[in-house]
C-alpha cells in the first residue's frame, strides 16, 4: 500500500510540473494592424510606395476588404529574388 501511495504521489508531482501549453515558435514578420484606422494607414503607405492612391469609394469598404487590399498591395510591393540578390536567380533555358 505504501508503494502505491508513493507512486501516486510521484505521478501527481510529475503531472503538476509538466507544462502542456503550446509554445509560439514562429512569428509573422509583419505586424498586421487590427483596427480599421491602422489598416487604412498601412494600406495607404503601401499604395504610396507603389505611386498609387486609394480608389474612389474606398470609404465604403469593410474592414475585411481593406485588409485584403492592404495584403495584396503589400505582397505586390515585396521585392523579387532578383532585387534581393541578382546572383540567386536561376536562369531557365
Amino acid at each position: 500500500m505504501a508503494g502505491f501511495l508513493v507512486g501516486a504521489g510521484a505521478m501527481f508531482a510529475v503531472t503538476v510540473v509538466v507544462d502542456d501549453d503550446p509554445k509560439v515558435t514562429v512569428q509573422s514578420k509583419t505586424d498586421m494592424p487590427e483596427t480599421r484606422e491602422g489598416l487604412i494607414a498601412a494600406w495607404t503607405a503601401e499604395l504610396k510606395k507603389a505611386g498609387k492612391e486609394k480608389p474612389d469609394g474606398w470609404e465604403g469598404l469593410t474592414i475585411g476588404e481593406i485588409r485584403d487590399r492592404y495584403l495584396s498591395q503589400y505582397f505586390i510591393n515585396a521585392p523579387d529574388a532578383e532585387d534581393i540578390d541578382p546572383d540567386m536567380v536561376v536562369q531557365r533555358d
